[in-house]
C-alpha cells in the first residue's frame, strides 16, 4: 500500500486480498483495491456499489445493484425483473420464499409476494400490515394487527379484547406481564397494566 500514499481506507488488510471491495478501496488512489477490482471495473465500468462481491452472487439485490450499469446485479435480477417489472422491494429474494411479507411485497405488482400472500389476501383482503406473517402466529400484536379487517390479529387478540375491550396499546402481550409499563398501559381501560401498576 506504500505505493499509493493518497489511499485512505479503514482496513488495510482488505487491500489486495483477492476480493474486490467497493467505496474508497476501488479508487485510482488505492490502485483499485490493489488490483482486486480491475476485472470488475472492466466488466462494469459505471457500477459504483459498496459491495461488488454481491454482483453475480446468485441473489437478486435491489437498489443500485439492479441497474443497467451493474448488469442487473450481474444477471441475478434478470428473471425477477422479467416476472415483476414494476416490483421494487428492498430484498427481492424475499419474493416467493414461502413467507408472506407485508408492505410492498404483498402487492399486485409483486404478485402478492410471489404467491406467498395469496391465501392471506383471500382471508384478509383489506388487511394492510408490515409483517403479514405475524397475523395468527399465537402472539397478540397491537395497532393495525388488532383490527376487524385483520381478524383481530388472526384470532390472536380475541381473549385480550374480551378482557380489555377498550384497551388500545401497541403491545397487548405486555399487559399483565409483571412489569408496570405506565403511559397508556396504566389506565382503567387496560386494567392498570393488567394489575402490574396497582401496587405503586
Amino acid at each position: 500500500i506504500a505505493q499509493y500514499p493518497d489511499c485512505r481506507i479503514e482496513n488495510p488488510d482488505y487491500y489486495g486480498d483477492g476480493i474486490c471491495d467497493g467505496g474508497n478501496y476501488n479508487t485510482a488512489e488505492c490502485g483499485f483495491d490493489g488490483g482486486d477490482c480491475l476485472e470488475f471495473n472492466e466488466q462494469y465500468p459505471d457500477c459504483a456499489v459498496e459491495k461488488p462481491t454481491r454482483i453475480g452472487d446468485g441473489e437478486c439485490d435491489e437498489g443500485q445493484y439492479n441497474t443497467v450499469e451493474c448488469g442487473f446485479d450481474g444477471g441475478d435480477c434478470i428473471d425477477f425483473n422479467a416476472q415483476y417489472p414494476d416490483c421494487v422491494v428492498e430484498y427481492p429474494e424475499g419474493i416467493g420464499n414461502g413467507v408472506c411479507d407485508g408492505g410492498d411485497y404483498n402487492s399486485a405488482v409483486c404478485g402478492f409476494d410471489g404467491g406467498d400472500c395469496v391465501d392471506f389476501k383471500a382471508k384478509y383482503p383489506h388487511c394492510v400490515v408490515e409483517y403479514a406473517r405475524l397475523i395468527g402466529n399465537g402472539y397478540c400484536n397491537g395497532g393495525d394487527y388488532n383490527t376487524a379487517v385483520c381478524g383481530f390479529d388472526g384470532g390472536d387478540c380475541l381473549d385480550f379484547n374480551a378482557q380489555y375491550p377498550d384497551c388500545a396499546v401497541e403491545n397487548p402481550e405486555s399487559i399483565g406481564d409483571g412489569y408496570c409499563h405506565g403511559g397508556f398501559y396504566d389506565t382503567e381501560e387496560c386494567g392498570f397494566d393488567g394489575g402490574d401498576c396497582r401496587a405503586r
